[in-house]
């Protein structure tokens, strides 16, 4: 299976991901930290105090305060002077923007979520797979959208409770398959959340058969989505499109939903060299 090459500068797990220490020979301590420091900010805490933060990581606050001046002086954080309390800096923004130019998926799929958000009022997302997590690159979100997890481009959601991460699963070689369960923890989100290998397996194996997965509030009550994979010309998964949607509007129109995000996966397919079989 092809890895999008996407390079998102610090990463932290989430609901139960993978954790990506385990296999790293050597860490420097310093730089350890610092990256520390910034997963300490997410969209729940935003702005920070010297004090949060070293009581977040259990660390001096001397020791926060040395880090946090030299991640200022390379504006990857930012104080505000009139509480005191610091931020994610633009550097990140200028980074981000480096990336996104480099993600071909992106381009060639942006047209076609914004058709289907447009056709269903219902809000589409472009995921992609890297260090056995995946990542939203892309989404168009519907006006009518309120869900919390209906994630921004740049965020990570988990890869059993959700249908683009189910997909993947799905598309992997066995020994990659093997490789991400042997460390993957199974978080249990809602009632509907698969947290049984056995009961992941036969769902994957549903998947293979018709070709596209879903998620049945598995992550977040009421919430339904549908995820198709987008295949370059070795036939190997390098996307998925999908969309989200409150559970009974999805339900009511789940087959024309389904229908077009299969043909919009078989041309962006069909751009990477890929041409489904008829």
């Amino acid at each position: 299976m092809i890895i999008v090459e996407i390079k998102p500068m610090f990463t932290h797990h989430i609901f139960g991901g993978i954790d990506l220490t385990e296999k790293s020979p050597r860490l420097i301590q310093s730089i350890k930290r610092a990256v520390d420091i910034i997963n300490c900010f997410d969209s729940i805490h935003v702005h920070l105090s010297l004090s949060e933060i070293s009581e977040k990581l259990n660390l001096n606050i001397s020791t926060v305060y040395g880090i946090i001046n030299t991640l200022c002086a390379y504006s990857y954080i930012d104080k505000n002077p009139s509480n005191g309390k610091y931020k994610l800096g633009l550097e990140f923004l200028q980074k981000a923007n480096l990336v996104s130019e480099s993600l071909d998926l992106r381009e060639i799929g942006h047209p076609y979520l914004t058709q289907l958000t447009k056709m269903y009022h219902e809000t589409s997302h472009l995921y992609v797979y890297q260090n056995q997590q995946i990542f939203c690159v892309d989404k168009v979100e519907s006006p009518d959208s309120y869900f919390i997890i209906s994630s921004r481009a740049g965020s990570k959601l988990p890869m059993h409770a959700s249908a683009s991460g189910k997909v993947f699963l799905a598309n992997m070689t066995e020994a990659e398959f093997k490789d991400v369960l042997q460390r993957y923890k199974f978080t249990k989100l809602t009632d509907h959340t698969i947290i049984d290998k056995k009961d992941l397996l036969q769902n994957l194996q549903l998947i293979r058969e018709q070709g596209f997965g879903v998620e049945d509030q598995e992550i977040e009550m009421g919430a339904y989505s549908i995820a198709v994979p987008v295949k370059d010309a070795k036939s190997e998964i390098v996307g998925t499109i999908s969309m989200i949607g409150s559970l009974a509007r999805m339900k009511e129109k789940e087959d024309r939903i389904l229908s077009d995000l299969m043909e919009a996966a078989k041309t962006i397919s069909a751009q990477f060299g890929y041409h489904w079989k008829a």
